[in-house]
């Protein structure tokens, strides 16, 4: 299962050519797409912030063809534990992103970002990035 990131999800509604061929193609070969509530929330707050009514009718027709993932007692374990590792090591982030990364890890998926530095200190988070591909 693959999980979209914030990011990916902006570029795909600002129209980005290689995101929305990525999507169709994942689509197209059955693969399972997910975001996180997380990404619902980020996405949602910056549609609103710009006062942009069209996008986020097309987020919310999006977020019908699509599953969403929340936090759980698994989730908040893992992230815990991301979150104590990270800061062993001098490399913490933001909450969110911990979060979002407990979230794909707790259901074996792989996370499609731009932000490849929030993530790449994550141990066993699979991440890729399709603007690279």
């Amino acid at each position: 299962m693959i999980f979209l990131d914030s990011d990916t999800l902006s570029y795909y509604f600002s129209g980005n050519k290689k995101i929305y061929d990525k999507i169709r193609e994942a689509i197209n070969n059955n693969e399972k797409m997910a975001i996180t509530a997380i990404n619902v929330y980020e996405i949602l707050k910056g549609f609103r912030w710009h006062k942009n009514k069209n996008k986020e009718l097309l987020f919310n027709n999006f977020l019908e063809n699509i599953l969403v993932f929340s936090i759980n007692d698994n989730v908040i374990d893992l992230a815990a534990d991301i979150y104590a590792n990270l800061r062993v090591n001098g490399k913490v982030v933001g909450d969110a992103d911990i979060l979002i990364a407990a979230i794909v890890m707790n259901n074996k998926g792989k996370l499609i970002t731009n932000n490849i530095k929030h993530y790449k200190n994550i141990k066993n988070l699979e991440v890729l990035n399709w603007l690279d591909e």
